[in-house]
This record gives C-alpha cells, sequence and structure tokens, in this order.
C-alpha cells in the first residue's frame, strides 16, 4: 500500500508538471479549451481538480491499492498521451 502511495504522489508530480505546461502554453487549443471555465471560476480552478484527482486517488490507495494504482497509471498515461500530442502539432 505504501509503494502505491509514493507511485501515485510521483506520477501526481508529473502530472502537475504537464498541467502546468498545457496552461503556461500558447496553444490555441488549450486557451480556448480554459478561457471560459478560467473566466467564471477562476484562473486556478483546474489546478485544483488536479490536485483532487491526486488526494482521491491516494484515499482509494488506501483502501484498495491496485486499483487505485492501475486508474491513476491510466490517468497518467492519458494525459502523456495529450501532452505529446497537443505539444508536437503544428499550430
Amino acid at each position: 500500500m505504501l509503494i502505491a502511495i509514493i507511485a501515485i504522489f510521483c506520477a501526481g508530480i508529473g502530472n502537475f508538471a504537464m498541467h502546468r505546461a498545457f496552461m503556461e502554453s500558447d496553444d490555441p487549443l488549450i486557451q480556448q479549451m480554459v478561457k471560459p471555465l478560467a473566466e467564471k471560476v477562476g484562473p486556478n480552478i483546474t489546478y485544483a481538480f488536479e490536485f483532487l484527482l491526486l488526494v482521491g486517488a491516494m484515499a482509494i490507495a488506501t483502501r484498495n491499492w491496485f486499483t487505485a494504482l492501475m486508474l491513476y497509471g491510466l490517468y497518467t498515461i492519458f494525459n502523456a498521451i495529450a501532452f505529446s500530442w497537443i505539444m508536437q502539432r503544428p499550430r
């Protein structure tokens, strides 16, 4: 269980780094998706959502570590795929 929590935390650091790169990019697709939400709720709401996902995965890991590790691992993989696609596509 402790190893799963540590692995989820390390993946969370990577997710936050990718999220920050997303938010600081000048990509029009990202700006178009985030701008309406940021105007209504605030510019940092997406960071709060990312944090809640991390805390939720770590909380689930205390009960069922394998499920939490697999679900957060899939989320991290899909996040990395989206990150690489957005950063490598022509603007």
